[in-house]
């Protein structure tokens, strides 16, 4: 094993943002080259450089990365609320003690905010395409960025998570929203091809057969080498706050993928379960029958 790491010193964090400034984020083998800070940056290498500088990024504004994270995707999701309606009031002459009416403006109606859970339940539909229509996002909305509109807009259950998983799935399957790499989407049309279904099936102990929703190609994009280029570009080139609102979507995106995983795990193991028991039920009935035919035969 090789010596352990030191931890930065303050010079050496100096010199690794001047560098940078100097040479630009993505270029640590120029900075360590560099007389002007190869003295100072002599026990570091280049992937040092970059961890050290990611990690001063996400935490520039004195939060922790994954605080910051969350933080930063809050804050880029959320919707403005409307205020209260301010009041227009009419200048008062000094020497006149008189009250002056006060005319509230006329502006639209405040969104809602529903306090009782059971009615917030009950209309998780609606609220799940109020929030992908008001976040108005190209390729999609994830769920945690339906959960975050939902807990700011009203007042949430404690179990909304899960309820949002049910009913994504639900109207994922019958065509009511479409999802692509997690994202969901509500289809502009629904014309009769967007109910069929794929001729792959997955069999269920019962005998049933559920079929997959169908996945449309034209939604899925592959990336060029030029556009994967121009994209590591942009990132070298972040701020602290856009690097890190990168880096919440994609703590956002790496839980939620996690959370599908385990769930696809228990409901696979579940299946397994209930095809064993279902095997062993009919072997045993088999058995039974058999047992009851050859009684027969013999009186």
């Amino acid at each position: 094993m090789g010596a352990p790491k030191q931890k930065w010193t303050s010079e050496e964090e100096s010199a690794l943002k001047a560098g940078v400034v100097k040479h630009g984020a993505g270029k640590w083998r120029t900075i360590l080259k560099d007389p002007e800070f190869s003295s100072v940056l002599s026990l570091r290498s280049n992937v040092d450089l970059k961890d050290k500088w990611r990690n001063m990024s996400v935490t520039a504004n004195g939060w922790g990365s994954r605080e910051k994270a969350r933080m930063a995707l809050r804050k880029s999701r959320q919707v403005p609320k409307q205020e209260e309606a301010p009041l227009d009031l009419t200048v008062v002459d000094d020497h006149n003690d008189e009250l002056v009416d006060v005319k509230p403006l006329a502006v639209a109606s405040p969104l809602p905010l529903l306090t009782a859970p059971r009615k917030l339940v009950s209309k998780i539909d609606s609220l799940i395409f109020e929030a992908i229509s008001n976040l108005k996002e190209p390729s999609g909305s994830n769920k945690t960025a339906i959960t975050m509109y939902i807990e700011d807009q009203y007042s949430a259950p404690p179990n909304l998570k899960k309820l949002l998983s049910i009913k994504l799935k639900a109207l994922t399957a019958n065509g009511k929203l479409s999802k692509v790499k997690r994202r969901y989407r509500i289809p502009q049309s629904l014309p009769q091809s967007e109910h069929r279904r794929t001729k792959s099936k997955v069999f269920l102990p019962e005998g049933r057969q559920k079929e997959p929703p169908r996945v449309d190609k034209k939604d899925i994009k592959a990336l060029t080498k030029p556009q994967i280029d121009a994209e590591l570009a942009r990132m070298r080139n972040m701020t602290a706050e856009e690097a890190a609102l990168a880096a919440a979507q994609a703590v956002a995106e790496a839980e939620e993928a996690m959370a599908e995983a385990e769930e696809a795990a228990r409901e696979a193991e579940a299946a397994e379960a209930d095809a064993e028991a279902a095997e062993a039920f009919a072997e045993a009935a088999l058995k039974t029958l058999k047992k009851r035919a050859k009684s027969n035969f013999q009186f």
